[in-house]
C-alpha cells in the first residue's frame, strides 16, 4: 500500500486544468477528507494481510470516508484534481493536513499518557 502521497496521486485523474469543478470541496472539508484517509491508510497497512486484500479493506473504508462527509469518489478526485492544479491552494490544503495530523497524533499520545 503507498503512501498518502500515492493515495493523493492515484486520485487526481481527469479534469481540465483551471476549471473549478461545480462540486469543489471547500479546503476544510478536503483536510478533512484527506486526514480520514491517511489514518485508514495506516489501519489497514497493519492488518498483515495480502496486499490486494489491503485494498479491497481500504476501498471499502474509502467509500464509507466519502459518503460520511457528503462527498463521493468522483467529487473528491475533482477537487484534490483542481487544488494540485493551483500549487499555493495545494501547499496551504497539504499544510493543513499535516497540522490535523499532528493534532491527531498529540491527542493519541496524550490519551496513552492517561492510561
Amino acid at each position: 500500500m503507498g503512501s498518502i502521497i500515492g493515495i493523493l496521486l492515484s486520485f487526481a485523474s481527469c479534469s481540465s486544468k483551471n476549471k473549478k469543478p461545480d462540486d469543489l470541496l471547500a479546503k476544510s472539508q478536503m483536510v478533512k477528507v484527506m486526514s480520514e484517509l491517511y489514518l485508514a491508510e495506516q489501519k489497514v497497512s497493519s492488518l498483515g494481510v495480502p496486499r490486494d486484500s489491503l485494498k479491497q479493506v481500504f476501498d471499502v473504508m474509502k467509500d464509507k470516508i466519502l459518503k460520511k462527509n457528503g462527498t463521493t469518489d468522483p467529487a473528491f478526485k475533482r477537487s484534490l484534481k483542481h487544488y494540485m492544479d493551483q500549487p499555493k491552494a495545494f501547499e496551504e490544503l497539504y499544510t493543513a493536513l499535516i497540522d490535523s495530523l499532528n493534532l491527531h497524533e498529540q491527542q493519541m499520545i496524550s490519551n496513552e499518557i492517561k492510561q
